[in-house]
């Protein structure tokens, strides 16, 4: 009865002392915290980037199209007569954007078209001189309930007559700026808030008192606007609760010591005990955490992995060499020993040591290999385990003997020999199996991850010597339950594959990789290299995109019906594309088994060993460092 009053009085002295302890400690003291107002300064600047990049795209795609270039000169009235017998048609405004069409003759500027038809026409428009609307662009930054952001391009009328006459037309796009997670932010750190810009200014959420004195941060996608916060005056810590708390949990410590005398005595001659059997070479056995990042080399690995040659040894992996370097890590082909004389290769992907001391780089290369771990599939490349060697974070995963796609298609441009059609579909057939296995993956609870790989490239597609093709390399995949978050207005991936909405940093689906494999076909079956970056739409436009010439254009032995399959997979508005992987997939299929070009794994093994023969490539053993497999 003693031991369990000492117990209770011992536990409560120590928890309520805890508690004032604690809360004397944690209770906030200073000013105006500048790393929480960075975080909202961040997310300002993100918003900004974003709404620039669609007000950008829209504006200057819409702008050069003919028929809007046909209508400068005319009158409000035969624009309208235009659009209702759809000689002229303008892309409807997206949710919270506005569309002005106007034109400058002389000193006169004159409204052709308001885009919604209810829309709030931008008011600076009104403001701006005939000479300011004749400049190649604007961008403007209103501030206001809400914020607008817009953007001005001139449009050069295709009549010459109209053009030497001294008409010139105008396009303005705008769109609101979604400032809510900032203000939601400031509310949260209860924080008053403005956005200021050119002499006006915006509260975010409540307005810093006239008398406050500010602390202001420059927003750096946005010259002159700057985010000012009121100071927060400091606060004195509470000495005398914190004395009385330390007080009361230095008692609760004395009593449990009291308490737990007796029970302490019994647990060292368990101890002891111990001790004697690991002696006697009885193995200590440690119960895995879910989830935690495990020391997988076993004791003993304390040097750094990235600094380790061929020939080391750690753990069960004797490192071969080093097969490739990439922006967040190295990959080593390693030899993985077993018990009983099992012996495998093994491709070790290795954290550049520098990017480990950042948590989000560290997150961003852990949930490539949690993510590529739940897809199990003959066409992605597997991963075996994922931990720590020292003080390095590695990813082992499977060892794919042959080469990724781009030194294949860089090797048969450069020879002018290009892949053979049954084995281009081929590859093409495999990579959509792939994805469409990482686009349906489940969670162990049945949920679907929601996986898209958002960088497909020749350059992530490897082509094994037996003819197997693998899909590589989930590191910015989006997954519904990753640890990492893209910033809004991140632009993760390879621009020259990239569909445009992933491009302009808008919400992607299964039907960006479907972009993107399309562009891969494409290279696969013309023997061409593309380049579908956003930057040529200013002069291109989005009718006719991606622009590039029909495949059966460029290589005559294709299947005509291949030029809709992929310049349609390809298509702007990703709603006119194939819905998901598997349909790209079946449409190839289609097309195979109509012109006798199916593809076995033998005549594709056959292929890449004839590539690589004439590489120069050897065994996996024997051949040089140079090789890109994996990074």
């Amino acid at each position: 009865m003693a031991k369990a009053a000492l117990l209770a009085g011992g536990v409560a002295l120590l928890v309520a002392g805890g508690a004032a302890l604690g809360w004397g400690l944690t209770r906030p003291t200073a000013g105006t915290d500048l790393q929480a107002l960075q975080k909202v300064a961040v997310l300002i600047d993100s918003e900004i980037k974003q709404r620039r990049a669609q007000v950008t795209t829209r504006a200057e795609g819409t702008a050069i199209q003919n028929p809007l270039r046909n209508a400068i000169g005319s009158d409000p009235a035969t624009i309208a007569d235009l659009i209702k017998h759809g000689d002229l048609a303008l892309p409807p405004p997206d949710t919270g954007e506005t569309l002005e069409l106007g034109q400058v003759f002389g000193d006169k500027v004159e409204t052709l078209l308001l885009r919604p038809e209810n829309g709030q026409r931008p008011p600076f428009v009104s403001r701006l001189k005939a000479e300011e609307l004749r400049d190649a662009g604007v961008e403007v930054l209103m501030l206001g309930e809400p914020a607008v952001l817009s953007r001005v391009v001139r449009i050069v009328p295709s009549d010459a007559q109209k053009n030497q006459e001294g008409y010139l037309g105008y396009l303005v796009v705008s769109r609101t700026l979604d400032l809510s997670a900032a203000v939601a932010e400031l509310a949260a750190l209860r924080l008053p808030a403005q956005l200021a810009h050119q002499q006006t200014s915006q509260a975010l959420g409540a307005a810093p008192p006239a008398s406050a004195t500010l602390t202001k941060l420059p927003i750096s996608s946005s010259p002159g606007l700057e985010l000012s916060v009121a100071a927060v005056a400091a606060r004195p810590r509470p000495i005398a609760a914190m004395a009385a708390g330390g007080a009361a949990a230095l008692s609760g410590v004395v009593l449990l010591a009291l308490a737990l005398l007796g029970a302490g005595r019994r647990q060292g001659e368990a101890r002891a005990g111990e001790g004697r059997a690991l002696a006697a070479g009885t193995p200590a056995v440690q119960t895995p955490v879910p989830g935690a990042i495990t020391m997988i080399s076993g004791p003993g690995a304390s040097a750094s992995l990235s600094s380790m040659q061929g020939g080391a040894v750690l753990g069960r992996w004797e490192l071969l060499r080093r097969l490739g370097s990439g922006g967040m890590a190295d990959v080593h082909l390693a030899h993985s020993r077993g018990e009983a004389g099992f012996e495998k290769l093994v491709a070790l992907k290795v954290m550049h040591p520098f990017l480990a001391r950042s948590g989000r780089a560290v997150e961003h290369f852990l949930d490539e290999a949690r993510v590529a771990a739940q897809i199990v599939h003959s066409n992605v490349v597997q991963i075996y385990d994922l931990g720590k060697i020292g003080e390095d974070y590695v990813i082992v995963m499977e060892y794919v003997d042959g080469a990724n796609l781009d030194t294949l298609l860089s090797a048969t441009r450069a020879s002018g020999r290009p892949v053979p059609v049954p084995v281009a579909l081929g590859i093409l057939r495999r990579i959509c199996d792939g994805l469409t296995a990482a686009h349906r993956a489940l969670a162990k609870d049945g949920t679907p991850l929601q996986i898209v790989h958002r960088d497909v490239k020749s350059g992530n597609v490897l082509v094994s010597r037996q003819g197997v093709v693998k899909v590589v390399d989930f590191g910015i995949a989006k997954a519904a339950q990753q640890s990492h978050v893209t910033m809004a207005g991140e632009t993760k991936g390879t621009p020259s594959m990239m569909a445009p909405e992933q491009r302009v940093g808008d919400v992607v689906d299964v039907r960006a990789d479907v972009y993107s494999t399309a562009a891969v076909g494409y290279e696969l079956l013309t023997n061409t290299a593309v380049n579908l970056d956003l930057a040529a739409l200013a002069h291109l436009g989005t009718e006719g995109w991606p622009h590039l010439a029909a495949p059966s254009k460029v290589r005559a032995e294709l299947p005509a019906e291949l030029d809709q399959i992929l310049l349609g997979a390809m298509a702007f508005d990703r709603d006119q594309r194939p819905a998901d992987c598997a349909m790209l997939e079946a449409q190839f299929e289609a097309v195979a088994k109509r012109h006798h070009l199916e593809c076995s794994d033998k005549e594709l093994a056959r292929w890449v060993q004839g590539e690589l023969a004439l590489l120069g490539e050897g065994t996996p053993l024997a051949r040089p460092a140079a090789d890109s497999l994996h990074a």
